[in-house]
């Protein structure tokens, strides 16, 4: 399988379960790629960043905005993408399997209830 993993609000919410879920895909052959919508001239720092963490990858790619996540997950054909943000969710096509990960972010604790843009949510 081919997996993406978001880094700011994911992999940087829980650096410890990614460490382990990564060091598995790996030893099982799989592809890790982590996209980020950080700035590309901060490669080094983002690599230090994931090596302190333990987070083992085949790829970083970086995002030109949030939305060309989607653009990433198709030209790296990318199975399961991991992500917090709907702007980086809602251009994965439907081929890609997502898992939409729960912080203080996204989701308001307290009122138990996600937090998104109405432009991006359709109320039932």
């Amino acid at each position: 399988m081919r997996i993406g993993l978001d880094l700011d609000g994911l992999l940087d919410e829980r650096p410890d379960f990614f460490a382990f879920l990564t060091a598995a895909l790996r030893a099982g052959n799989h592809f890790v790629a982590v996209l980020t919508y950080r700035d590309p001239d901060a490669r080094a720092r983002t690599e230090a960043q994931l090596a302190r963490w333990n987070i083992v990858c085949d790829e970083i790619h970086f995002a030109r905005s949030l939305d060309d996540k989607g653009r990433l997950c198709r030209e790296l054909a990318i199975d399961v993408y991991f992500d917090d943000q709907d702007e980086c969710l809602q251009g994965v096509d439907e081929r890609t399997t997502v898992f939409k990960v729960r912080n203080g972010g996204n989701f308001d604790f307290d009122q138990k209830k996600w937090l998104s843009k109405a432009s991006l949510t359709r109320l039932l």
